[in-house]
């Protein structure tokens, strides 16, 4: 595909390049795990378990997996218990958390937050209802999913996202971003939709790759430290904050929305396949 580089043509080079190689970041559905939140089934549903298996060659290496996600830190955890793992950037950048919550990092200065958006906040209430008129039968966001979430909120569905954060500075949410964090099975809606995307409602400005600047400074890694891999626009902008970025082969689903982000980045490498079936392509090389 024309204007694409393909992890398979740079390969060699690639791992050259990552001999001071420290931490993967990843994104979890649609990356690591199924769009069904599953790490041991693949994209068609089927089992496979080469990424589990590979788990014990990136402890062995001394490599750290840290996961970054839209999910909240408590959600984060079970995961990463389930997984083995320790630390994670949760609520798409807001948080760092190192060692299973031992230490909690947020990204967001809780004194810059205006807006009452989790645990029913008044905000969220008025942003949801302001959705549902204007895009009718295409998004849902209840109020239960934004239960221990410190900084954001949960919304399902497929609309013109343009329009929605139109929508939001028009009724004085300047301050509040609505982004795509990809497709997702996790839920069955009754929408009229093509495709469920994950919407987050976030603070403007924040994004994955906060979290993965805050980590960098704390442990004092450099570019050359760190690699992201991930399947979504919003995963794209940790490729600036890394030595290379692996996108998932399942992101070209997409490429309308991705092609502009693309091109601001030279470090960007796309799988020959799918979900866990593209990271364990990647990252098996890496660390053979």
């Amino acid at each position: 595909m024309a204007g694409y580089k393909f992890f398979k043509d740079s390969k060699k080079e690639i791992k050259k390049n990552l001999e001071n190689l420290k931490v993967i970041y990843t994104d979890l559905d649609g990356t690591l795990f199924n769009e069904r939140g599953c790490l041991i089934k693949d994209y068609k549903n089927d089992y496979y378990f080469d990424a589990v298996r590979l788990l014990r060659k990136i402890k062995d290496k001394k490599l750290d997996i840290v996961l970054v996600s839209g999910r909240n830190r408590y959600q984060l955890r079970y995961s990463a218990q389930m997984i083995g793992l320790e630390n994670y950037v949760a609520e798409l950048g807001a948080e760092l958390v190192y060692n299973l919550g031992e230490k909690v990092y947020p990204t967001v200065n809780d004194h810059d937050i205006k807006y009452e958006l989790t645990n029913g906040g008044k905000d969220l209430v008025k942003i949801t209802e302001l959705f549902k008129k204007n895009f009718p039968g295409r998004i849902e966001g209840k109020i239960e999913w934004s239960k221990y979430r410190s900084y954001n909120a949960l919304f399902f569905g497929e609309i013109d996202l343009a329009r929605a954060n139109r929508l939001l500075g028009s009724k004085g949410y300047r301050g509040l971003t609505l982004v795509d964090n990809g497709f997702s099975s996790l839920v069955t809606l009754d929408l009229d939709v093509g495709r469920l995307h994950i919407y987050n409602l976030m603070p403007t400005g924040v994004n994955k790759s906060s979290g993965i600047i805050l980590d960098k400074k704390i442990r004092n890694f450099t570019d050359g430290n760190c690699i992201a891999l991930g399947d979504s626009l919003e995963d794209l902008k940790m490729a600036g904050e890394v030595k290379y970025f692996f996108l998932m082969k399942n992101a070209l689903e997409h490429k309308e929305t991705i092609a502009g982000e693309l091109k601001k980045y030279k470090n960007v490498y796309i799988a020959e396949d799918e979900m866990n079936r593209g990271w364990v392509e990647v990252i098996e090389y890496l660390v053979s």
